[in-house]
C-alpha cells in the first residue's frame, strides 16, 4: 500500500502544472523615479556608443507620454505633447539621412501612429523623427530586421487581436512605410518581440492566454505554434515579453506572468523549452515589484552595477514611497546565478552595420519573373514543369498545376497562354520525343486527384497549347494519388510514369504507350512502399535513378528502371540538410553525367543543391527574397530547372519553384522565375548550356 501511495503521489507531482513550481527571488537594484502619468507599460534600452554606463532607460506611458531616465532611474526627459504611448523598441545601425542611427519606434496608445525618435549622443535626449500611420488604433509594437534582406520592419499591435507588419525605410529623410503582412491573432495583444538572428516573432495573446511564435518574415504568413498557453504556468494574463541575446544562437525568451508576479524564462532556440521564472523581491530601499509588464533586458554589461547585463521591467504597485507606477532595473548577473542560465556578452550596436545580417546557411538570390496567380482558390498552385519550344526557345512555356481546378500554361514572362479546368490535378511532368502516331511529341502527365488518375497531354508546338491524348481514363489502385514524375529508359527507351500517394507511401511506376490509334495508354508494371506520405520525385533518364522524397524523412534514391526491386539509398534528411517537408524536386542536367539535384525544403523555405552524380553531395542551400515588383518565394512545393539557353530572358537557364504565399501584390498563389546564371553565381556552380534536353530519345 506504501509502495502504492508513493507512486500515486510521484505521479501526481509529475502531473502537477507548471505554475506549482515556485519562482526564484531576485531583488532590484535600481528604480526609475515614478512614471509621471501613473502609467509605465513598456520599456526599452539604449546602450551609450561609447561609455555604457551612460545608457539610458525609456520607458512608455500609457496615460500620458514617454520617459527617459539614466540607470541611477533619474527622469532626465519626459515628452507628453506626443499623447499617451503603448509600446517602444529599438535598432541599431539604421539607414536615415546618410548616416547610421539608432531608431526607436514609439507606439501612440490607441490612436493609429507609431513615432520615430533617435538619440543625441551628447546630450542623451530624444530627438523626433517623424511619424507614420497604420490602420490599427495601437496597443502594442516591436521592430524586426530580416536576417535575408535586412529590411527593418515595425510590427504593430491592437487590443482587438490584429497585427500589422510594415517594412520601413528612408529615402531622402523621409520614412517611406509598406504594410507587408496583416494577420489577426486573435484576442488583445500588447506585448511582441523579434529574434532578429532567428527570424521569429513572438506575441502575447493576453486574456486568452497564449504566447505564440510565428516567423518573423511577411513571407512566413499565419502559420503559428505554441510556446505557452491555456493551461500551466501562466495566471490569467501574459503581458509583455523580450528576449537576451547571449551570443550566437544562444540567450532566453522571457515573459511577464502578470498575475504570478514573475517572469517566465525559456530557451531562445528549438521549441523554446521552459527553463524556470524568477520574481523581483523587495529590499531595504526599493520594494518588490507587481504585475510586471513591459520589459526589456541587454547582456551588455553596463558599468560596475550590471556588470553582466541588465534586466528592466515595469511596476504597477510602487509602494515604497507610495507614489506612481515605475520600472525596477535588476542586474542580469542576479538572474544568472539564481536561475544557473548560461552567461555571455551580445552587442546590439553592431548588428546592422553590414547590408544583410547573414545568419543563415542559406544564400540569397531573387526572382526575376513571376507567374500570374492560379485561377482559383488560396492553396492552389502547386508543381511547374517547364517545355522548351521547338525552333525558339525564346517561345517556351511553363506548364503549371492549379491543385484545386487544373493545368494552366504560362509563357516566359508569366502571362497566362491557357488554363484547363479538370479537377484537382497535383503534379505534373513531360518527356519529349513520345513516338505517337508516327510523330514524335512532347508528352505532359500529371496526376489528377478528383479521379485519381493519371491524365495525358501533348504539347501543340504552334499554339504552345495542351492537347487531351489520354487513350482512356487511367485510373491509378492507390488511395489518393500524389505526386508525379516521367522517366525515359536508356537501356529500352520506353518512357514511363510515377505516380505517388498521398498518405500511404506507394508507388505505382507504369510504362506509357501508343495504343496505335493516336492515344497514349499506360500499363502497370512495377510497385513499391516508400513508408510514409510521399510526393515529390524527379528520374535521372541518363543515369537510370529515381529520387523520391518522402515529407517528413528526406530524399531516397532508387532505380528507375521497371524490373528493379525497392532497394534505397538516402541522399539527405530532414536531421541534415532538409526541413519538413520535403517537397518538389528537379535535375540539372550537366555533359557526362553531371549537373545538379535541386530538392525543396519546404519546411525552411530553402532549396538545397546536391552533386547529380556519384553520392549526391551537398553542394549548398540558397533562398529566394523579394526584390521591387517581385516577392519572396516561401513554403515552397514544385520545382523544375533547365540548364538550356531560352532565349535573352533566360540565356543560361531557369528555375521555376512554387510560391506559397504570394503577398506583392497580395494574390493567390504563383510560379517565380529564377535565372540560373544567378544560382550558379552565388554557389559557384558549373554553368553547362549544352545539354539538350529535347534531343532525348530523338534517336
Amino acid at each position: 500500500m506504501r509502495v502504492m501511495i508513493l507512486l500515486f503521489v510521484m505521479t501526481f507531482m509529475w502531473l502537477m502544472p507548471a505554475a506549482a513550481q515556485e519562482p526564484v527571488a531576485v531583488t532590484s537594484i535600481a528604480e526609475t523615479e515614478a512614471s509621471p502619468g501613473d502609467g509605465a507599460t513598456a520599456v526599452t534600452i539604449w546602450i551609450h556608443p561609447t561609455d555604457p554606463a551612460l545608457s539610458l532607460v525609456m520607458g512608455t506611458d500609457d496615460n500620458e507620454g514617454l520617459g527617459v531616465y539614466d540607470l541611477q532611474g533619474k527622469l532626465l526627459q519626459f515628452i507628453s505633447d506626443g499623447g499617451a504611448t503603448s509600446n517602444i523598441d529599438i535598432r541599431y545601425n539604421v539607414p536615415y539621412r546618410g548616416q547610421r542611427i539608432a531608431l526607436i519606434a514609439v507606439g501612440i496608445k490607441d490612436e493609429p501612429r507609431v513615432d520615430l525618435y533617435t538619440v543625441n549622443n551628447d546630450t542623451r535626449r530624444l530627438e523626433p523623427l517623424g511619424s507614420f500611420p497604420t490602420t490599427l488604433r495601437l496597443n502594442g509594437l516591436c521592430m524586426y530586421r530580416s536576417r535575408l534582406t535586412g529590411t527593418l520592419y515595425v510590427i504593430a499591435n491592437s487590443e482587438l487581436g490584429e497585427m500589422e507588419q510594415y517594412a520601413i525605410e528612408d529615402e531622402d529623410g523621409e520614412w517611406q512605410t509598406t504594410l507587408a503582412r496583416a494577420i489577426n491573432i486573435g484576442s488583445e495583444v500588447e506585448g511582441c518581440v523579434a529574434d532578429d538572428e532567428l527570424g521569429r516573432l513572438y506575441i502575447a495573446e493576453e486574456e486568452t492566454p497564449v504566447l505564440w511564435r510565428y516567423g518573423a518574415e511577411p513571407e512566413d504568413g499565419i502559420n503559428r505554434s505554441i510556446v505557452e498557453g491555456g493551461v500551466g504556468r501562466i495566471i490569467e494574463q501574459v503581458e509583455g515579453v523580450t528576449l537576451i541575446r547571449t551570443g550566437e544562437r544562444t540567450g532566453y525568451l522571457l515573459a511577464a506572468n502578470e498575475q504570478a508576479d514573475a517572469i517566465l524564462v525559456y530557451e531562445r532556440t528549438g521549441d523554446n523549452a521552459f527553463v524556470g521564472q524568477f520574481s523581483m523581491g523587495a529590499s531595504e530601499t526599493i520594494d518588490s515589484i507587481s504585475e510586471p509588464n513591459g520589459m526589456a533586458a541587454v547582456s551588455v554589461p553596463l558599468g560596475d552595477a550590471f556588470p553582466q547585463g541588465l534586466f528592466v521591467t515595469s511596476d504597477d504597485v510602487n509602494s515604497n514611497p507610495n507614489a506612481d507606477n515605475n520600472f525596477k532595473l535588476v542586474s542580469w548577473a542576479d538572474v544568472v546565478t539564481a536561475l544557473g542560465l548560461e552567461s555571455g556578452v551580445y552587442d546590439p550596436r553592431q548588428v546592422g552595420l553590414e547590408a544583410v545580417v547573414e545568419t543563415t546557411a542559406a544564400i540569397t538570390i531573387s526572382a526575376s519573373v513571376e507567374t500570374d496567380p492560379v485561377p482559383s482558390g488560396t492553396d492552389a498552385a502547386d508543381d511547374p514543369s517547364i517545355w522548351i519550344h521547338p525552333t525558339d526557345t525564346a517561345l517556351s512555356t511553363i506548364i503549371g498545376t492549379d491543385k484545386t481546378n487544373g493545368l494552366v500554361v504560362y509563357d516566359l514572362a508569366g502571362s497566362t497562354l491557357q488554363a484547363i479546368n479538370i479537377g484537382r490535378v497535383n503534379n505534373v511532368d513531360l518527356r519529349y520525343n513520345f513516338d505517337l502516331g508516327g510523330e514524335r511529341v512532347a508528352l505532359v502527365g500529371a496526376t489528377n486527384r478528383t479521379l485519381n488518375s493519371l491524365v495525358l497531354y501533348r504539347v501543340n508546338p504552334e499554339t504552345r497549347q495542351l492537347e487531351d491524348v489520354a487513350a482512356r481514363s487511367i485510373v491509378s489502385a492507390v488511395e489518393e494519388v500524389y505526386g508525379f514524375c516521367m522517366y525515359r529508359s536508356p537501356i529500352s527507351g520506353d518512357t514511363f510514369a510515377f505516380i505517388n500517394s498521398a498518405d500511404t507511401g506507394e508507388v505505382e511506376q507504369y510504362r506509357l504507350f501508343d495504343d496505335g490509334s493516336g492515344k497514349v495508354d499506360a500499363e502497370l508494371v512495377r510497385t513499391f512502399v516508400v513508408g510514409s506520405q510521399t510526393e515529390g520525385c524527379v528520374a535521372d533518364d541518363e543515369t537510370a535513378m529515381l529520387y523520391v522524397g518522402e515529407e517528413a524523412v528526406g530524399v531516397w534514391k532508387y532505380s528507375a528502371e521497371p524490373d528493379a526491386d525497392d532497394s534505397r539509398t538516402q541522399v539527405d534528411n530532414v536531421r541534415g540538410n532538409l526541413t519538413a517537408d520535403v517537397e518538389g524536386m528537379a535535375l540539372y542536367y550537366g555533359a557526362d553525367g553531371t549537373g545538379y539535384l535541386i530538392v525543396s525544403s519546404q519546411g525552411s523555405s530553402e532549396f538545397v543543391i546536391y552533386e547529380r552524380q556519384g553520392d549526391n553531395a551537398y553542394v549548398g542551400t540558397i533562398q529566394i527574397v523579394e526584390v521591387p515588383g517581385v516577392d519572396a518565394v516561401s513554403g515552397t512545393d514544385g520545382l523544375d530547372v533547365t540548364n538550356f539557353p531560352l532565349g535573352s530572358a533566360f540565356p543560361q537557364g531557369l528555375l521555376v519553384v512554387q510560391d506559397d504565399l504570394n503577398i506583392d501584390p497580395e494574390e493567390t498563389q504563383n510560379f517565380k522565375l529564377v535565372d540560373w546564371a544567378a544560382v550558379a553565381e552565388v554557389l559557384n556552380l558549373t554553368l553547362d548550356t549544352t545539354f539538350d534536353p529535347r534531343l532525348i530519345g530523338a534517336e
